[in-house]
Formats: structure tokens, C-alpha cells, sequence
């Protein structure tokens, strides 16, 4: 296991610094492959008592995160506290961000098995976090978040990207712009509205973390990545109810499936990997049937 690349002296100093007492019994362990924008759970104890904490350091910290963490802190979702944020690195010499450290089960596996309260849970916290107005949250932050992208932006950014624009891109893409339909204005998100990153306890939320792309963006188009990338979410009604409970017209999801593959496509070109099971000859064969309607 990688040992984290930091002087743990240094560190339990400044943690008893920021924190305000005697902190001991530093120890970090990483959360998935190590490296430096790896996530790192943090126990000590401050004045004697357990304390668990998330840290990320150097190249993992995200200004953003910490404005959106920051920004919805009084309102009542269970979002993370933020605990330290040294942008600058002066304390260690390089960012250090530690937040609260939410204890939880994903919310994917529940939702893979179609259980009912999983699946009204997800649809009843994205439709709350997107309910969220620029001026709900705390002053002055809302015009630092990432701003994002409609899904009209997503088509055009798409379109450009591609290098080579074939006849299935042209074709795929003129039908995109013919058939755009009526596109519901950005909401906020936290940039990653992903089953995993909703955590629960005894069917509760706890807490919704990763928060680095927060910002705000189209809602749909957000709420459909998991039904993309997860097989198993696909064909329980799910997309559907979460259109009528936002008042959308579920027959713009034909549309929204099409740009999924449209954009995805455009990705994996661009960097030569596969986007999870889909591959640049699977996503080619999806955006054929969907282009010509077969």
C-alpha cells in the first residue's frame, strides 16, 4: 500500500492547529488507487477522542469543491463540513483540503436490485439538490461555481470536437439539431449526481459527496449517466418518473439517448478508451440505430 505523501509530523500540527487541540495517532489510508488526487481517509484524535476525516492534498484538491461545500453548508441537504482549506499550501507546502467524513453505503447496489426506496430516494435528491437557486446559497459563491453546459452546449461542443466527421456524425448530428426539443433551463447539481456518491444508513441519506464539478448544468441530461453506464438501472421506469416528477415531457428522452452517444462517442475518440462497456465500435452501432431509427 502506498504511504501517503505527506510529513505526518507536520500534518497532526497543523490538523491540532486548525482544529483546535492536541491531535495524535495520525493515520491516512487511501480511498481506491493511491496517487496524489487520490481521496485519503484520516483518523486521530483530537484532545483523546476518535475523529475520521476525508483529506486530499496537492494536485486532488479542487478550489471548487470547497466553494460548493462551502456555499451549501446551511442548507438542509448532508453535504460534508469542510474542516481545513489551505489553497495556498502554507502549512504543508502543498493544498490541503479535510472535510467531514460521511460513514454510508452506496445508494447503487439497492437501485441495481430495483428496490423501490432506493429508486424514490435518488429521484427525490436529485430533484432537491436541483431545486437549490443561485440565491439560496451563500452569497457571493454562486458566481464562482462552475458554470456548466446546457445540453444544446454539450451538441455544439461535441460536433466541434470530432475530427473526423464522417457521414455518421454528420447524419447522427443533423438529427440531434432537428429534433432538439424544448431544453429546461441549468439547475444546480453537485457535478456528479452518481449512485455512489449518495450514501445512506438504515434507508436514510446521509450524505452526497464529490462535490469538485458542482455547478449548474442540464437536468436531464445529468440525471440520465447512470442509466448510460449501469445496464441494470435500464428499463425500470426510473428515467421516465423522474420526467414527470420534474414536469418534463418524457418523449425528449429519445433525444437525450441520442446525444449520450453522439458525446460519448466524441470522448472516447478523443482520448482511445472505452467509456466504461461502451466502446468506440459499440457506440458507433448505437448511434447508427439511433440515427436511422433501426
Amino acid at each position: 500500500m502506498q504511504e501517503i505523501d505527506l510529513d505526518i509530523t507536520r500534518l497532526t500540527q497543523v490538523l491540532g492547529g486548525k482544529l483546535g487541540g492536541n491531535v495524535s495517532n495520525v493515520s491516512a489510508a487511501a480511498l481506491g488507487e493511491s496517487s496524489r488526487e487520490t481521496p485519503w481517509r484520516l483518523d486521530f484524535k483530537l484532545a483523546n477522542v476518535g475523529q475520521t476525516a476525508l483529506l486530499r492534498y496537492g494536485k486532488g484538491c479542487s478550489r471548487n469543491e470547497v466553494l460548493a461545500l462551502q456555499a451549501v453548508a446551511n442548507l438542509a441537504i448532508p453535504a460534508p463540513k469542510v474542516l481545513i482549506w489551505d489553497e495556498d499550501g502554507s502549512a504543508l507546502g502543498t493544498p490541503l483540503f479535510v472535510s467531514e467524513f460521511v460513514e454510508g453505503e452506496s445508494l447503487l447496489a439497492p437501485m441495481k436490485e430495483g428496490e423501490d426506496w432506493a429508486i424514490d430516494l435518488y429521484i427525490e435528491t436529485a430533484c432537491t439538490v436541483q431545486a437549490i437557486r443561485s440565491e439560496d446559497l451563500l452569497e457571493g459563491v454562486a458566481t464562482k461555481l462552475e458554470v456548466g453546459e446546457s445540453a444544446a452546449d454539450v451538441l455544439a461542443e461535441a460536433y466541434k470536437t470530432f475530427v473526423d466527421k464522417d457521414s455518421l456524425i454528420e447524419t447522427a448530428y443533423r438529427k440531434l439539431v432537428d429534433m432538439q426539443p424544448d431544453l429546461p433551463d441549468t439547475q444546480f447539481s453537485n457535478g456528479d449526481l452518481w449512485p455512489d456518491n449518495l450514501l445512506v444508513r438504515d434507508r436514510e441519506l446521509v450524505g452526497i459527496i464529490d462535490w469538485q464539478h458542482a455547478g449548474f448544468s442540464d437536468p436531464l441530461f445529468e440525471f440520465l449517466l447512470p442509466f448510460f453506464l449501469v445496464p441494470e438501472l435500464r428499463g425500470l421506469g426510473i428515467e421516465e418518473r423522474f420526467c414527470i416528477r420534474k414536469g418534463f415531457d418524457p418523449r425528449a428522452l429519445y433525444w437525450y439517448h441520442g446525444l449520450e452517444f453522439f458525446d460519448s462517442l466524441r470522448w472516447v475518440l478523443k482520448t482511445g478508451k472505452p467509456y466504461e462497456m461502451h466502446t468506440e465500435e459499440s457506440l458507433r452501432a448505437d448511434l447508427e440505430r439511433w440515427a436511422t431509427g433501426s
